[in-house]
């Protein structure tokens, strides 16, 4: 009987690993890309043109149709630079560069499941598509739409004698570098060649400047007089001024010379009226000493001859006082003795 149940027990563990097993093989989900053999490496991406009208159509984005299982969700991923929508512009229901997100999720009914992938950039991006624990990635990159930008870039600043060169670019309504030969006009200056206008080929190299004069340079660039603005799209940029000056590096160094002998003469004068200020100074201070010394000198002179004065006064006066006193006694005394022979004092000498 305990047999019986352990092969029941067995049969059963078996049965349901084996039902696992057969939910786990689905069926394999496939990917595919319209008008594109192999999209699934960075090496040999799909590409296609940069929605510059600002419309999401057909001829600007790339289908990828996804089939699984009925009833399980497909997964849509896009990286940074790609962004999907379920449906293409009608004009019921417009679509544009606004209208894509960066992940769709949708549940499969059997069929293929498709939605449009678009880049406005011309670096590799791509698409995850998942369904359970299948992956497959598309890799997308962008062509560049037509001109819609100009720039031109110049020397923050440039010495007479030099070769400075200016820098003109053309970008597409999304800043991807486009190329459509524009025209370069210099003012102040001229080309190497002593051209003051020139056509020049965005992004193809640098052209240079003759600067043998110092002054302001002016580069303006225009060529993109038929670009129509996009509705949707900020104003295009069809011309470009830009300023840069050219410098007499031999007589700003000449001036700087000037500049530096006068201060240094300045310093010299200034330490100079220093000395003789200190010295006024030391002059002044010892004439004032030696006033004050005499004002000391003369106070204690005063005052000396004032005491001196004084005593000889007070001793007059005592030497009178005594004189007056002795006389006074001597005629008393000499009175006394007349009067009294036997009883006779001596009188003060």
């Amino acid at each position: 009987m305990n047999s019986f149940k352990k092969i029941a027990i067995v049969v059963a563990a078996a049965l349901t690993f084996a039902g696992i097993s057969t939910v786990a093989q689905a069926a394999p989900l496939v990917v595919t890309v319209a008008s594109a053999a192999n999209a699934t490496t960075t090496a040999n991406p799909v590409t296609v043109a940069v929605p510059s009208t600002n419309v999401i159509d057909a001829g600007r984005t790339i289908a990828i149709a996804a089939t699984a299982d009925n009833g399980t969700v497909v997964s849509f991923a896009a990286s940074s630079t790609v962004k999907l929508v379920s449906a293409l512009n009608t004009s019921d229901a417009p679509k544009t560069v606004a209208s894509g997100v960066s992940a769709l999720s949708v549940t499969s009914a059997g069929t293929a499941v498709t939605v449009y992938a678009y880049t406005t950039s011309t670096t590799v991006g791509s698409v995850t598509v998942t369904n359970g624990a299948y992956s497959t990635i598309i890799y997308i990159k962008g062509t560049a739409g037509p001109a819609y930008n100009l720039a031109v870039t110049v020397p923050t600043a440039a010495a007479v004698g030099t070769v400075p060169a200016i820098s003109v670019t053309t970008t597409d309504v999304f800043g991807n570098a486009s190329s459509d030969t524009v025209t370069a006009t210099i003012v102040g200056s001229t080309f190497a060649d002593g051209s003051s206008v020139k056509s020049v080929t965005p992004d193809v190299a640098s052209y240079s400047l003759a600067t043998g004069v110092a002054g302001e340079v002016t580069v303006i660039v225009t060529g993109l007089t038929l670009v129509t603005p996009v509705s949707g799209f900020p104003a295009p940029v069809k011309a470009a001024i830009a300023k840069f000056t050219v410098s007499d590096l031999a007589a700003v160094i000449n001036a700087l010379k000037v500049e530096l002998a006068v201060a240094q003469a300045e310093l010299a004068k200034a330490k100079s009226d220093a000395s003789l200020a200190a010295a006024k100074s030391a002059s002044d201070a010892a004439l004032a000493k030696a006033a004050a010394d005499k004002a000391l000198a003369d106070a204690k002179a005063v005052s000396d001859a004032a005491a001196l004065s004084a005593k000889v006064a007070a001793d007059l006066a005592t030497a009178t006082a005594a004189a007056k006193y002795k006389a006074e006694y001597n005629a008393l005394a000499t009175k006394w003795n007349k009067k009294f022979p036997k009883l006779k004092v001596a009188l003060k000498k």
